[in-house]
C-alpha cells in the first residue's frame, strides 16, 4: 500500500485550487457511525456537541478519511424552529410532531437563530472537532437544504402534497426555511467550519425534475450564492437517486456534488468540466453487507471512472456510511484509493 504524501488540508486545499495531489480525496461519509468509534449511544452523540465533537475526532484518528462531516439529523434545523422531535435512545431522532400541521398557520413557527434547538450543539462539536485536529483535516458541517427543512416542518407527506394544492404556502415556508438556513450557514462559517447542504428529500427518488426546478432549485441556488459569498466552497450531497434531476443540480452553483445512486460514469459525462464529482462506493449493498475485498472492487472501479472527470473527482460513499459499518470495509475504502487513486 502506498502512503500518502500529503495530509487531508493539504490534499483538499490543493484539490479545491486545481494543484496536483498525490491521490484522490476521499470521503466515506462517517455521520453517527462515528458514535460507534467511541462506543456511544447514538441519542448522547447528537445532544452533546463536545461529545460529538470528540468522536468525530476520534473517527478521523482511526479511520484518516479527507474530511471530518460533523452531522447528526436532517430535521435539525426545523426542530430549531418549532418541530418536535421523538430522541431513541440509540439512533437517530425523527420527527414527532411538524411545526406547521395546518398550511398557513405560522404561529407555532420560530424564526430561528444558531442559538436555538440543537444547532448550538453542531457549533459546539465543530469547535471540539477543529480544536483536536489542529489543522491537520478539514472540519464540515453537513446541515438540511431548504426543501428538505421545510418538509421536516409541515410533514414529507403533507408537503408532497401541498406542492400541488398549496403551491404558493409551500413556497412561504420554503423561504422562511431559506432564511434559518442562511443564518445557520454563517453560523457555521463563523465557527470555523465549512458548509455541506444535504437534500436527501429533494431526491430524484421523490421529485421530477419540473417540481425540482420549481421548489427546491431557487431555494439551494440562493443558499449556495450566501455560502459561496462568504468565501466557502459550495458542496451539495443529495441521497437516493438524482439521474432525472442531475441537470439541475449541475445550476445550483454547487462546486461539487455528491452523488448517490447513479452510475457515476453518467454523471461524468452529463457534469462534463461544470462540476466536480464525489461518489459512491454503495453504502448499504457495499460498506454495510460487502466484504473489504467487494469495497476494494468498487473503489477501483470508481478510481478509473475519476481519473476522467475533467472538473476533479472525490472517492465517497453515496450516502451516510450506516452505524453498524464495519470497520474494516472503511479500511478497505481508505486503502483502496491510495492503491487506485494515486497519481505519481
Amino acid at each position: 500500500m502506498r502512503e500518502d504524501r500529503m495530509s487531508p488540508s493539504e490534499r483538499i486545499g490543493a484539490f479545491l485550487s486545481g494543484k496536483p495531489i498525490d491521490r484522490f480525496p476521499c470521503v466515506p461519509l462517517i455521520l453517527n457511525h462515528a458514535a460507534r468509534v467511541n462506543g456511544v449511544k447514538i441519542g448522547a452523540h447528537n445532544r452533546d456537541g463536545a461529545l460529538m465533537g470528540k468522536c468525530h475526532a476520534d473517527a478521523y484518528r482511526r479511520y484518516g478519511q479527507d474530511l471530518i462531516t460533523i452531522f447528526s439529523d436532517t430535521a435539525v434545523i426545523s426542530e430549531a424552529m418549532g418541530t418536535e422531535l421523538f430522541f431513541p435512545e440509540d439512533d437517530v431522532p425523527r420527527v414527532q410532531t411538524p411545526a406547521i400541521p395546518n398550511i398557513g398557520d405560522w404561529s407555532r413557527l420560530v424564526e430561528a437563530t444558531a442559538d436555538d434547538g440543537r444547532l448550538p450543539v453542531y457549533l459546539e462539536a465543530i469547535r471540539t472537532a477543529s480544536a483536536e485536529v489542529a489543522g491537520e483535516v478539514p472540519v464540515t458541517c453537513c446541515f438540511p437544504a431548504p426543501f428538505t427543512t421545510a418538509a421536516m416542518l409541515r410533514g414529507t407527506d403533507q408537503f408532497a402534497r401541498d406542492l400541488f394544492r398549496n403551491r404558493e404556502c409551500a413556497h412561504g415556508l420554503l423561504q422562511h426555511s431559506l432564511d434559518a438556513c442562511c443564518a445557520f450557514s454563517d453560523a457555521v462559517v463563523d465557527t470555523g467550519g465549512i458548509p455541506v447542504v444535504v437534500d436527501p428529500i429533494a431526491t430524484g427518488s421523490v421529485l421530477g425534475e419540473r417540481h425540482f426546478r420549481e421548489f427546491a432549485l431557487p431555494y439551494l441556488t440562493e443558499l449556495h450564492k450566501r455560502i459561496a459569498a462568504r468565501g466557502m466552497p459550495v458542496l451539495l450531497h443529495i441521497c437516493g437517486q438524482t439521474q432525472r434531476i442531475l441537470d439541475a443540480m449541475l445550476e445550483s452553483g454547487a462546486a461539487l456534488l455528491s452523488l448517490d445512486d447513479i452510475p457515476m460514469s453518467v454523471a461524468r459525462d452529463r457534469a462534463g468540466s461544470k462540476v466536480a464529482l464525489m461518489g459512491n462506493v454503495r453504502p448499504a449493498q457495499t460498506l454495510l453487507k460487502g466484504k473489504p475485498e467487494d469495497v476494494v472492487n468498487e473503489v477501483r472501479e470508481l478510481c478509473e471512472i475519476g481519473r476522467s472527470c475533467s472538473a476533479g473527482f472525490v472517492l465517497g460513499s453515496g450516502c451516510e456510511a450506516p452505524i453498524a459499518t464495519p470497520p474494516e470495509n472503511i479500511d478497505a475504502m481508505m486503502n483502496a484509493v491510495r492503491e487506485f487513486g494515486c497519481f505519481d
